[in-house]
């Protein structure tokens, strides 16, 4: 399954630290595929890179992906984020039995690939594995279009690919409350976990920490990311 991750000028050679717990923890399986404007100034090696053209503001952000989305034919796929590292291995098992629990869902439209817990609006357990579990969350809910790392219906995510938005607009919106789609998140597994880079254009102190839990990377690895970091002046 394709991973599309969008990202701008200001953080297209972040994507390198990315790419590194990616590539460590995800293996060259993995299929990305980067929507940007400027083309990262390192080796992607196996990723993709298509350019949106040239940047002018954050609030086109839906605006910019649309041409790409409009060839794209794909039934599902996942939207990543740019400015983040991994904490834990890619879970491909239990996105396989993601994979095959929405595919018999008529009406999916989202899920969570990121831990989340029960009481997050007011899960319903619709499949269980025993000792984690596939739950939907109410009609009711905010951020249902929540642009965090999920797995999409590529029909539903058209739906709302609506002129000029930003990435805020997108996820903010009540309009897709009460629409019908089953909107899911993981109990007590998680497809990914990562570290939050960057904040507001700010580099934050805990970059290397998982915000889902108390995962964080080894010496080794951030040695070598912040080695990333000076080599594009990040730091």
């Amino acid at each position: 399954m394709r991973i599309i991750i969008t990202t701008y000028d200001k953080h297209r050679n972040i994507l390198e630290a990315n790419k590194y717990m990616m590539d460590k923890f995800g293996g060259a399986d993995l299929d990305v595929t980067i929507l940007g404007f400027k083309k990262p100034s390192f080796d992607m090696g196996s990723w993709k890179f298509v350019s949106m053209g040239n940047y002018i503001s954050v609030n086109n952000f839906s605006n910019n992906i649309m041409p790409f989305f409009s060839d794209f034919t794909d039934e599902y796929f996942i939207l990543g984020n740019d400015d983040i590292v991994l904490t834990n291995k890619f879970n491909n098992e239990f996105l396989l039995e993601i994979i095959e629990t929405v595919k018999k869902i008529p009406n999916f439209g989202r899920m969570w690939l990121t831990q989340t817990p029960l009481s997050f609006y007011g899960g319903t357990i619709i499949k269980s594995f025993g000792n984690y579990h596939i739950a939907e969350i109410n009609q009711w809910a905010d951020y249902r279009l929540s642009l965090q790392y999920s797995i999409w219906k590529t029909s539903y995510f058209k739906k709302y690919l609506l002129p000029n938005l930003s990435p805020w607009q997108w996820e903010l919106r009540d309009s897709a409350k009460y629409d019908g789609a089953a909107i899911l998140l993981p109990i007590n597994n998680f497809v990914v976990s990562f570290g939050h880079i960057m904040k507001k254009g700010v580099m934050l102190d805990n970059w290397h920490k998982s915000i889902y839990g108390n995962e964080e990377l080894y010496d080794d690895d951030i040695k070598a990311i912040k080695n990333i970091f000076k080599k594009h002046n990040l730091i």
